[in-house]
């Protein structure tokens, strides 16, 4: 890599992609905004290939939502924030 391809040239992408692993993809949109190459890294198959090695991965929701009047849909991913445990508010019927 040249150092204006690597997001941080004294770092390899291979670390640089290990430490990017560990971070919730809750966050991958932003950082994705710190430079062309993080948003490569950020989008890469490598990245989701050492999440999914160091038990990373996370379930998202895709939602594809149209708004009138704009013909062209829009794809949403909703994530669940990291460490928040998952509750049932289902409360039951009273009789």
């Amino acid at each position: 890599s040249t150092p204006e391809s690597t997001p941080n040239p004294s770092l390899p992408d291979d670390l640089v992609v290990s430490c990017l692993a560990r971070v919730s993809r809750l966050y991958y949109p932003s950082l994705s905004l710190v430079s062309k190459s993080f948003r490569s890294l950020i989008a890469s198959p490598e990245l989701y290939e050492t999440r999914s090695s160091l038990g990373r991965t996370e379930s998202c929701l895709y939602v594809c939502l149209r708004f009138p009047p704009d013909p062209k849909p829009r794809w949403f991913t909703l994530c669940r924030k990291p460490d928040q445990a998952l509750t049932n508010h289902t409360s039951k019927l009273k009789k």
